[in-house]
Order: structure tokens, then C-alpha cells, then sequence
């Protein structure tokens, strides 16, 4: 055969071949086929159905030789993935390649380019911590504080993830602890604390990260750990001895939330960082209340042993008691009466006793054990109602049985 047929042959065989054998052999990771289309005259940077070149896939498959033939061959390094606007190094560093990655930053790939979120390569080297790659990366000049189309830095990336190795290499070249996002105003310390990862909260903070810093919200890091109940993260911040953290500075709001939430452990924490077990709410309740309300045994236990107040009267001048009757949690009405509670008391607001509250909301066992203790039938409520008529005019037919096989009368 003479060479000007074989060019000829070769010629034909290119029309012949569709563009999408090229993504296929390269995805493949097929060498020689690679070679016989280029040779052929295949398009090195022809685009599939989806807007992807045959680097992009030799890229992701970590074809490695092939991704060598391709860039060899003219293949464009910052190509654009029509649809999410990725390149070959995107892909590279999302499937980990890290000698791709170098071959490709070599050959001029674009370290600033951008995903469709903004996001750069070292965005999501970081999310992923691939800790090897987010070191290639700012060798090769990555800025470690560039930020994606949300206001987030790699370190934000790294904190939501709860990667610390790549949040330690990102700190020590130079990340900014306290960067705040664009949309929530939370630094990387709200990501890490949001989702749980001790270890990085305690790597940011001895970074010099603000415990203190409220996002759009108002919220701390503490906050954020108390809301999600991440007992680990909420005792490293608190360990932490700056705001929020020293003997005293515990807000009752904070410790509210643990008490409504029925965090054990994040309340006794919470309580040996000093906050004041008696502390009153913006409701005026005390945080007995609360727990008693929530039926949190446990809780009202833990508080009452902590010092708490028994008897206290919150803004309507209901004690704890008149609350878990009102919530019908017969295991708090025990333990606040085992411990003192005022059997009698009368709420300011209602005039009502507990008994007159459990009786009003239908709360049988609650009342039987009221009345076990030694309850008083005949007081009356501010609207002339005693146990007997409040549960009478509410339909509680059981109560009513209960109390008038007491003696009660209306």
C-alpha cells in the first residue's frame, strides 16, 4: 500500500468514526484505541451529548496514560463542561487522580476556574479531604482564601466535612479562621459545630477562631452545637475558656434549649461551666419549669440535686408542680413531690392547686397520684371551681369518679 492511500485510508476512517468513540476509548482507559482514532484524525477536543471533551473522561476514569496521549495530541486543559461548567482538573480532583492532576496543571490548567457553585479545584479537594491534592494545589499557587459563589472558602468546605486534616494544611497556609459566608454570616467554626465535628472545632479554635462570632441569626458555634445536640462539640467549646465559655457566661437561653431538648449531658455540662441552675427564662420560668412542663425526669432530678428550687413560682406564680400536672407527667409530679413540692400551692394567675389543673386537662394519673399524696379537694380557683367542678365542666368523666370516690364534693 502507498502512503498516499494508507493517509487516505486513514482519512476515511476518521469520517467514518463517530466523535463519541474518542470519549469512549478515553473513558476506557484504551490506549491503543486512543492512539488509532488520533492517528486517524479523531477531534481531541470534540464534545459528546453533554458537553464533555474526551480529557474530561480520561480525567475522571483516571486514565493517566490516556490523559498523557490526549494533552500530547492538543487537548484543551480548561475546557468547559457545557453543563455544570466543569473542567479536566475538576474532574481529576473529584475522583482523587492526583497524578492526572499534576498532568494537567503542567500542561496550564486553570487553577481559578470555577464550577457552576463558584467553586474552584482546591473547593473541592477540600470538601473531599483529599489532603494530598489540597497540597498540590497550593504548591501550584491555589488561594487558599478564594471564595465560591456563596461566600465559601476551602476551610469552610474542609469544616463542614469535618475533614481536619486538610483544615490543619489550610491553616498553616494561611486560610482565615474567621472568613464569614456571604449568605449566612457563619464562619468555619458554625459549619464544623452545625455538623458535629469536634475535632475540627478544637483545631479552629486553637487557631485563634472566635467562639464568640454570631451569624445572620445571632447564633454561635454553641448555639449551633446546642441546637443539634452535639454534646462532644458543645464540651470542647465550652473547654475552650473565651466567650461562652467561662464559669458564669453561660446564658440561661443556652441552657434553656438543653433543658427543652432533654440534653442530659449537655445540661450537667453546662451546669459545671457555672450557669445557674435557678436562672429565669424570658418567660419568666425558671428552668425546672421547663423540664417539668417537658416531662424530662431526668432532668428534674439532675436540677433539683444542682440546687434548683423546688417551689419556685414562674411569671403567672405556677410552681414547677402546677407544670408537669398541667403536662401530665406523672413521674415528674412524683419526683418534685418527693422533694418538696407544694402539694396546694395555687397558681396566681388561675387560683388553680396541680390538682385542679390535672383535673381541668383530663390528667387521671397524675390526679390519682395527687391525691395519693394527700391533695386538698375543697380549694377553688379564681372561677369558683373546685377539683370536682373543673373536672365536671371539662367532661373528664374518670377524675370526676376519682374524686368523688375521695369525698369530694362541688
Amino acid at each position: 500500500m502507498s502512503i498516499a492511500r494508507a493517509g487516505l485510508g486513514l482519512i476515511l476512517l476518521a469520517a467514518s468514526l463517530p466523535a463519541i468513540d474518542l470519549h469512549t476509548a478515553a473513558r476506557a482507559g484504551d490506549v491503543a484505541q486512543v492512539k488509532a482514532l488520533l492517528a486517524a484524525g479523531a477531534d481531541v477536543n470534540a464534545r459528546d451529548s453533554l458537553g464533555g471533551t474526551p480529557l474530561h473522561d480520561a480525567a475522571w476514569s483516571g486514565a493517566t496514560e490516556v490523559v498523557r496521549l490526549l494533552l500530547d495530541a492538543g487537548a484543551d486543559t480548561n475546557a468547559r463542561h457545557a453543563e455544570a461548567g466543569s473542567t479536566p482538573l475538576h474532574y481529576a480532583v473529584i475522583t482523587n487522580h492526583l497524578d492526572i492532576a499534576e498532568l494537567l496543571l503542567a500542561k496550564g490548567a486553570d487553577l481559578r476556574a470555577r464550577y457552576r457553585t463558584g467553586s474552584t479545584a482546591l473547593h473541592l479537594a477540600a470538601n473531599r479531604g483529599y489532603t494530598d491534592l489540597v497540597r498540590l494545589l497550593l504548591d501550584k499557587g491555589a488561594d487558599v482564601n478564594d471564595s465560591d459563589n456563596a461566600g465559601a472558602t476551602a476551610l469552610d468546605e474542609a469544616a463542614w466535612k469535618g475533614q481536619a486534616d486538610v483544615v490543619k494544611l489550610l491553616i498553616a497556609r494561611g486560610a482565615r479562621v474567621d472568613v464569614r459566608s456571604k449568605e449566612s454570616g457563619a464562619t468555619p467554626l458554625h459549619e464544623a459545630a452545625v455538623k458535629g465535628h469536634a475535632e475540627v472545632v478544637a483545631i479552629l479554635l486553637a487557631s485563634g477562631s472566635d467562639p464568640g462570632a454570631r451569624d445572620n441569626n445571632g447564633s454561635t458555634a454553641l448555639d449551633e452545637a446546642l441546637r443539634y445536640r452535639h454534646s462532644k462539640v458543645v464540651e470542647v467549646l465550652l473547654r475552650d475558656g473565651r466567650s461562652g465559655g467561662k464559669p458564669g457566661e453561660v446564658g440561661a437561653g443556652q441552657l434553656q434549649e438543653a433543658i427543652l431538648r432533654g440534653q442530659v449531658d449537655v445540661v450537667t455540662l453546662l451546669l459545671d461551666k457555672g450557669a445557674d441552675v435557678n436562672a429565669r427564662t424570658r418567660f419568666g420560668s425558671t428552668l425546672l419549669h421547663d423540664a417539668a412542663l417537658k416531662g424530662h425526669g431526668e432532668l428534674v432530678q439532675l436540677l433539683i440535686t444542682r440546687g434548683a428550687k423546688v417551689n419556685a413560682r414562674n411569671s403567672t406564680g405556677a410552681t414547677p408542680l402546677h407544670d408537669a400536672a398541667l403536662g401530665g407527667h406523672r413521674e415528674v409530679v412524683r419526683i418534685l413531690i418527693d422533694h418538696g413540692a407544694d402539694l396546694n400551692a395555687v397558681d396566681g394567675e388561675t387560683g388553680a392547686t396541680p390538682l385542679c389543673h390535672a383535673a381541668s386537662w383530663g390528667r387521671t394519673e397524675v390526679a390519682e397520684l395527687l391525691l395519693e399524696r394527700g391533695a386538698d379537694l375543697r380549694p377553688r380557683n379564681k372561677a369558683g371551681q373546685t377539683a370536682l367542678k373543673a373536672a365536671l365542666d371539662n367532661g373528664n368523666t374518670e377524675i370526676v369518679l376519682l374524686l368523688r370516690a375521695r369525698g369530694a364534693n362541688e
